[in-house]
């Protein structure tokens, strides 16, 4: 892929009503990320920044789409999503960046949605 590199990729999960260990094991990865609250927990995924990050995040995506659409319907977590940040340099007036397709269909695929996290920098 050739698109410019954002600056990191996550995958949201919200609701999780599974313990930590429970969701690592069916995903068949660990959770970078895991908060329990009394109601539920959070997850999140950090897709990995070496590299092509968009590729990355492609195959994560396409080694647990089954999973997590089977969740999702079970209940068992609540309908994740992709997030890409970006960086948005203080001085420049635009800037803009291209979710490449296949990403952006497998996401769809899993029933995830895309967001686009923007931060100013210097």
């Amino acid at each position: 892929m050739t698109t410019s590199q954002p600056l990191s990729i996550v995958i949201r999960i919200p609701d999780v009503a599974l313990s930590r260990s429970d969701l690592n094991a069916l995903l068949g990865l660990q959770v970078d990320r895991y908060e329990a609250s009394s109601r539920s927990a959070y997850a999140q995924i950090d897709i990995a920044d070496e590299g092509d990050q968009w590729a990355n995040a492609l195959g994560c995506i396409q080694s647990i789409r089954a999973i997590i659409r089977q969740l999702v319907s079970a209940g068992s977590i609540g309908a994740p999503s992709l997030d890409v940040a970006m960086v948005f340099p203080h001085s420049a007036l635009s800037k803009s960046l291209t979710v490449p397709a296949n990403l952006a269909a497998a996401a769809g695929e899993a029933g995830m949605e895309v967001q686009l996290s923007v931060y100013k920098t210097e």
